[in-house]
């Protein structure tokens, strides 16, 4: 019987399937010596074989087919077939050219950064340019300059008969569609 000890024989079978006889410890806790258990091992009983009700001919010959058909699914299954190589071959190629355009795009997004920021760069360059410019045009002349520059020219200022003065009824804009007289 399984993992019970025989008195007689001091092997022991440990589990339900036994690959290699040992032997048993001894009560007060010590192994013996293989040699000395080597003499006492008990030969193994042949296995039986399970009695099985007999089939009838028809359950046989129907246990070969589905045996076969289950073999013949089973390398159906195994082999590849040339729509399913070119199946994926296709899904291969999609995946790839799906790959390229990203990349391709990537790149794009990339130049066009670089050239945003170029531009932006140009832009601030202009903007300090300008703010030069006039800083320079408005520290260059003083009103002072101007008179003195419009009396060299000729300009004298206007006299009372030369001066026009216009009402304007309403306060928000003046839209101008021809020149003013000059009487």
């Amino acid at each position: 019987m399984a993992g019970s000890t025989n008195r007689e024989n001091p092997m022991y079978i440990e589990g339900n399937t036994v690959h290699r006889q040992q032997a048993a410890p001894n009560r007060r806790g010590t192994v013996p010596n293989r040699q000395e258990a080597a003499p006492n091992r008990r030969q193994t009983a042949p296995r039986r074989q399970p009695v099985l009700p007999e089939k009838t001919r028809e359950e046989i010959i129907r246990d070969r087919e589905r045996r076969l058909s289950a073999k013949r699914n089973r390398e159906r299954t195994m082999t590849i077939n040339l729509s399913y190589v070119l199946f994926l071959t296709v899904v291969t190629a999609i995946c790839f050219c799906a790959c390229i355009v990203f990349v391709h795009l990537q790149s794009d997004i990339t130049t066009h950064m670089s050239a945003i920021t170029a531009l932006e760069t140009q832009i601030s360059d202009l903007k300090s340019e300008n703010e030069a410019a006039e800083n320079r045009l408005e520290s260059g002349m003083t009103l002072a300059e101007v008179k003195q520059r419009a009396a060299e020219l000729g300009l004298v200022y206007p006299s009372s008969s030369q001066i026009q003065y216009y009402s304007i009824e309403s306060n928000d804009y003046m839209n101008q569609y021809s020149d003013v007289n000059s009487d």
